[in-house]
């Protein structure tokens, strides 16, 4: 039943207090999910906090979350933390909005149908495999260095139709500089405009100015060929409802944008995966069994997912404990009722899968990875934005299906192979950012199955 605004006080959510001048900013610290997670704990389904002068709703309810990103989503946009990256992301589909991202998006829709996607999988085989023949027992290794450039070769030969010869290492450092200093300026209380000639806009430029020169080579490289089946091929050959087509800056943009939707999620979900599957090894004995049953040693196929329901269990379970994107947050464009309250114009919402995903009420013991909570239909259950990894409304991920696929191939194919032994003198933490990579990265070693 809706509410009018006019009946409700203008009293705010309850919250902590904070310092007058930077609100709750040394509250919430570098762990910040930690602070989400006691806020909706302490304060309840709604509550409040400011950072310097942003005011901010926490919502961990799924029927609040539905109403911001689904009833209501026509009165929201992305809010300060995810325009934060437009200079790396440009106008593509994260950041644009409105009408110029609703043409975006049914746009590009083609060439993530079904059809489309599941052409992907031979790539992501044999590039899985190719990984596994330069692995050798007993080495050390990162486990997230290991999928994110697994990952990101998929997705270099899936979007761009390139082979990975010094490209990936050239978009990936440069890449992860970037995040790193622009997720930087949102733990700072004062943001220097970009066009300063401080330090860190420097080298923010510098990287910008290495990733935009690389991503604007491959599409002219890609214009001066007959397309392909990759995604680039498709997006140049797209053509808006009037015949025009993406202008070589909107390519870029959204290049850049699915490039890295495209590997560093994908490759988070399989990190955080092998890390609860070597603290659980009697979960890891029923993935074996699952594997040895359905492959019998070949690579995994995009035919062989529905075989697999504990694989795709444990990659859900993974996506719980630990989403690849931990929140997302929208700002009101007009005065709207939330949770018997008044989200004023201007002000941010956030919803953080990070919280919602252990919610006791939905998940019992939700500390506890327990893939065989997903096998009895859990998922058809759960309240629509109880389980929400990516995402949802209008702006439901467009790479779900390629990032599930990609995801159950990979885990089933090297599993088969190896299995990781955590080094006894890892750290294991989080680095929220755009994303949550571990913070220390996650150090193993190698052991043949068949060892």
């Amino acid at each position: 039943m809706s509410v009018s605004i006019a009946t409700l006080s203008e009293r705010l959510p309850p919250g902590p207090k904070g310092s007058w001048i930077y609100g709750n900013l040394a509250q919430i610290g570098p762990r910040r999910v930690d602070f989400f997670h006691d806020l909706a704990r302490t304060y309840g389904p709604v509550a409040s906090f400011r950072i310097g002068r942003w005011r901010l709703f926490l919502v961990s309810d799924p029927e609040l979350i539905q109403q911001v990103l689904v009833t209501d989503a026509r009165s929201y946009i992305k809010h300060f933390g995810a325009r934060t990256f437009k200079p790396l992301l440009g106008n593509g589909l994260v950041t644009s909005e409105g009408d110029f991202w609703l043409a975006q998006r049914r746009l590009l829709q083609p060439a993530f149908l079904k059809a489309q996607v599941l052409s992907y999988a031979p790539i992501m085989s044999e590039l899985t495999e190719a990984m596994l023949e330069r692995w050798t027992p007993g080495r050390s290794v990162d486990i997230e260095f290991e999928f994110s450039s697994l990952t990101s070769a998929i997705a270099l030969k899936t979007l761009f139709g390139l082979d990975d010869h010094g490209d990936r290492a050239r978009i990936d450092e440069s890449l992860r500089k970037a995040i790193e200093l622009l997720t930087h300026r949102l733990d700072i209380a004062v943001q220097w405009p970009l066009w300063l000639p401080t330090p860190a806009n420097y080298q923010l430029r510098r990287s910008l100015d290495r990733l935009n020169a690389v991503v604007d080579g491959f599409i002219a490289e890609k214009k001066r060929q007959p397309l392909g089946n990759d995604l680039l091929s498709t997006m140049i050959a797209a053509q808006h409802e009037d015949g025009t087509r993406m202008s070589s800056q909107q390519l870029r943009d959204e290049a850049m944008t699915l490039y890295l939707a495209g590997h560093e999620t994908t490759a988070l979900s399989l990190t955080w995966s092998w890390y609860l599957l070597s603290q659980n090894p009697q979960v890891e004995a029923k993935l074996v069994e699952e594997w040895r049953r359905v492959l019998g040693g070949r690579a995994a196929q995009a035919s062989d997912i529905a075989s697999l329901p504990y694989t795709s269990a444990v990659i859900n379970e993974s996506m719980r404990l630990y989403p690849p994107v931990y929140v997302i947050g929208r700002e009101a464009t007009e005065d709207l009722e939330l949770g018997g309250y008044v989200v004023k114009k201007g002000y941010t919402v956030l919803m953080s899968q990070w919280v919602s995903h252990r919610d006791p009420k939905y998940f019992p013991e939700p500390e506890r990875f327990l893939p065989e909570r997903w096998l009895d239909g859990l998922a058809t259950r759960l309240p629509k934005f109880a389980y929400y990894p990516f995402g949802g409304g209008q702006r439901l991920c467009i790479g779900v299906h390629f990032a599930l696929m990609e995801a159950v191939i990979v885990l089933a194919t090297v599993g088969q192979k190896y299995r990781f032994t955590l080094n006894a003198d890892a750290v294991i933490d989080i680095m929220p950012q755009i994303t949550m990579p571990p913070k220390y990265g996650i150090p193993a070693t190698l052991t043949r199955r068949d060892d």
